[in-house]
């Protein structure tokens, strides 16, 4: 585990060479801050506020080693894409409504894989163990690319298998456990 206080000791001792950067696993931002002086003093001056933050993603990332950097960032920028959608929706008098609105909006956190999973799950059995791409993003609110992606990962896994509406002809996804 990375600790703030050594942290914060290695960005006043050597910051603008990017010692803290280091520290924190990320050598190219390192790299960067040794041949700019610390992002041209800019840089180093906003991880003083920035540190703490910084390092709990650093422990993150330790924590999840199975798991790639990107999701791990990702599935964090979501849960702070969440806070602020709560702040949003809870405060009334922060901002004409129309804006409110439209930022809301722009923000809404994208559920994870495995809450879209159980959203599709709730849908098809909904549906009586069947499910569209279609019906899929009706009831959980997310894209065709996502539904469809997390359908095909299900398909993989064996949970789901594929078949075609016999009046349609749509493809049809048939969870085996909801019969």
């Amino acid at each position: 585990m990375k600790s703030v206080l050594l942290t914060y000791l290695l960005w006043l001792l050597g910051g603008l060479l990017g010692l803290h950067k280091f520290y924190l696993g990320r050598p190219f931002v390192g790299l960067f801050y040794f041949f700019t002086g610390g992002g041209f003093l800019i840089g180093w001056i906003i991880d003083f506020f920035t540190l703490p933050r910084q390092v709990q993603i650093a422990n993150l990332l330790l924590q999840n080693q199975n798991e790639s950097p990107s999701s791990a960032i990702r599935r964090e920028f979501e849960q702070l894409k969440r806070q602020l959608y709560t702040l949003l929706s809870q405060d009334s008098t922060a901002s004409p409504a129309a804006w409110r609105g439209s930022l809301r909006q722009m923000i809404q956190p994208r559920p994870s894989d495995d809450e879209l999973m159980l959203g599709l799950l709730r849908a098809a059995q909904k549906h009586g163990g069947r499910l569209s791409v279609t019906a899929g993003v009706l009831e959980t609110g997310a894209s065709f690319a996502e539904v469809e992606r997390v359908l095909r990962a299900m398909l993989q896994s064996g949970y789901v298998y594929v078949d075609n509406d016999p009046t349609t002809g749509v493809v049809v996804y048939i969870f085996k456990e909801l019969f």
